[in-house]
This record gives structure tokens, sequence and C-alpha cells, in this order.
């Protein structure tokens, strides 16, 4: 199958799907498909067709969820660093806060200190 993927493509025609190149491979190059009856379908000549055409629409099917399966995934990348953003800016908030707190408790301090200079109290 890997050959037929990366053969090269003659002029004015189109690349194969993987699904077209799964069935031109059953079709031609399978007989006795382990896959096959492994999944519970027959591999004969008089089932060939149809065998070939259920596996084509379960390869299908699983390319569906697999594009589904993509598209949560962005979604969840996208979801994710929006998360990441609010929690820097969450953060970033927090820390100017913080800072703020410690100016103002610089600030009560030293006006502690020197009231207590004016009365002639000692700091303890």
């Amino acid at each position: 199958m890997e050959k037929r993927k990366d053969a090269p493509i003659p002029e004015g025609e189109e690349q194969k799907s993987d699904v077209e190149i799964v069935e031109e491979v059953l079709k031609t190059e399978v007989k006795q498909s382990t896959f096959l009856r492994n999944v519970g379908l027959k591999s004969s000549s008089y089932n060939s067709g149809k065998a070939t055409a259920v596996v084509a629409a379960h390869v299908r099917d699983l390319e569906q969820k697999l594009e589904r399966s993509e598209l949560q995934d962005e979604v969840m990348q996208e979801e994710m660093a929006a998360i990441k953003m609010k929690a820097e800016e969450y953060e970033a908030a927090r820390d100017k806060e913080l800072e703020l707190l410690r100016k103002k408790s610089q600030e009560q301090e030293e006006m502690l200190a020197h009231l207590m200079a004016l009365f002639g109290a000692k700091p303890s």
C-alpha cells in the first residue's frame, strides 16, 4: 500500500485517497485476507466486492472519527491557551496587588515609627 501511495501520479490524475488505495489492494492483491477474517468478513471472490465496500465504509468511518478527534484536540488547545492567558493575567494582577499592599504596609510602619518618635516612645 505504501508503494501505491508514494507512486508518482500520472499527469491529469489526482492523488488517490487512503480508502481508494485500500480498496484497490484488497481487490487485486489479497485473496485470503487475514484482516477480513479477523473482523468477521469472508474473503472470497463472491464476497470480495461486498467485503471491500464494508471495509471501505469502516475506513471512512474511522477517518471521520479521527477528523472529529483532531478538531476536538484543536478546540481543547485553544481553550487551554485561553485559560493559560487568564491565569497569567490573574497572576500579574495578584502580584501588582501584593506590591501595593507591601508599599502600604511599609508606609504604615514608617508612619508608626514617626509617631512613636514624636511622642517619645521607643520602638519595640
